[in-house]
């Protein structure tokens, strides 16, 4: 079980590949600002999201407005839920919020390295291909050495 926030989804959605979530993770939480803005973006989803990815509201709203003075909203919940519900996990891309929710002691993983993660385990054959779509579609941004040394963990070619 793991905590997402928009952008991850939103990518993978742009690739037809949220199943690769319930493959790894079997359930996703999301709050109800997160689907918002997810459904809100993509028209694949037919204002729906799969069945593994389930809405919870957050319940405490003290902490969204504390992460709300260096977040957007969509991470501010998603790590207020994950803090919440004891889960460890988090799929954040972006970097300040990586950095918060790792102080704060939760597991995080972004779409590159969920697309990493998802070759090692066997559910992808390639990833440069589909990281590339992704930035193309979703105008996904990742500094060109991060990608190229992540596509090299995975004896890929550099873009």
């Amino acid at each position: 079980m793991v905590v997402s926030d928009s952008s991850p989804l939103i990518a993978l959605s742009s690739v037809d590949r949220l199943d690769l979530l319930k493959l790894l993770f079997d359930t996703v939480i999301i709050p109800v600002v997160v689907h918002d803005e997810v459904v809100g973006i993509t028209s694949k989803n037919h204002g729906e999201l799969p069945s593994f990815i389930r809405i919870e509201p957050v319940a405490t709203e003290f902490p969204v407005r504390f992460l709300k003075l260096n977040l957007h909203t969509g991470e501010s919940e998603a790590i207020a839920l994950a803090l919440e519900r004891g889960i460890q996990g988090i799929i954040l891309d972006d970097k300040h919020a990586r950095e918060i929710a790792t102080d704060l002691g939760l597991k995080v993983i972004g779409t590159l390295g969920l697309l990493i993660l998802a070759k090692r385990k066997g559910f992808l054959l390639e990833v440069r291909l589909l990281i590339t779509q992704i930035i193309e579609r979703v105008n996904f941004r990742i500094a060109p050495s991060v990608l190229n040394r992540a596509l090299s963990l995975i004896d890929e070619p550099s873009l």
